[in-house]
């Protein structure tokens, strides 16, 4: 008997060291983040940028773009968002470990669908996409989307928000990985654009004029 109770306090020591837990922000733009002065008015009418603090938290690195936005946790990122316009949600959850140090942040972005009937996005045709960011340990650390979840056709899209934040935030390669969609993707969903990023720059090499460059055929599928 006191081999079986050992053994379920060991369990339940292992299970509580390893858990993950939730704490919540809300984000105001107005007086949380200070917006980079555009250069000219064409510059002002295609976009924003902006650094916002939130006490305790890792900064927040906004970018609006042809009103599609995008944003770092932790340390600026090159531009991702979805392809249709949208808006991103106030609140932020942190995923953070037993140590309270903050790993991932979900945010929900809405997805601006044009309604079928009158042409105009509107309440009904709008998508809700969870988007699971990695979080930057230092300010030249990589942050970037790791994960989608559709709101509208998953009941539990928080949970499993969640689950992937926990299982690949930590893990994922924001220059040699793309987001995918985890549960249901629905009808409200929205593609993705993540531009590609170069491991290195590539070299270009100049052969010599004594050197014969021969032209290679592309392969045949068989």
């Amino acid at each position: 008997m006191k081999k079986i109770i050992g053994l379920l306090v060991s369990c339940l020591m292992v299970s509580t060291a390893y858990a993950n837990d939730s704490s919540y922000s809300k984000l105001s733009f107005d007086k949380d983040c200070i917006f980079d002065t555009p250069a000219n008015e064409n510059e002002a009418s295609i976009g924003a940028t902006a650094i916002c603090k939130i006490n305790g938290k890792p900064d927040i690195y906004f970018e609006d773009g042809d009103l599609r936005r995008s944003a770092g946790f932790g340390a600026k990122k090159i531009f991702e968002s979805f392809g249709a316009w949208n808006s991103m949600n106030t609140t932020i959850e942190w995923r953070h470990d037993n140590e309270g140090n903050i790993f991932a942040a979900i945010v929900r972005f809405f997805i601006d669908h044009p309604n079928p009937e009158t042409g105009t996005p509107d309440k009904t045709s709008r998508g809700q996409i969870l988007a699971v960011h990695n979080v930057a340990n230092t300010i030249n650390g990589e942050t970037c989307v790791t994960a989608l979840i559709d709101a509208r056709a998953n009941e539990d899209a928080n949970i499993v928000a969640r689950r992937m934040a926990d299982e690949m935030a930590q893990s994922f390669n924001c220059i040699t990985q793309t987001p995918q969609y985890y549960g249901t993707e629905g009808a409200y969903s929205a593609a993705f654009n993540k531009p590609l990023q170069p491991l290195e720059s590539p070299t270009e090499v100049t052969p010599k004029p004594s050197e014969t460059v021969t032209a290679v055929e592309p392969a045949k599928n068989n």
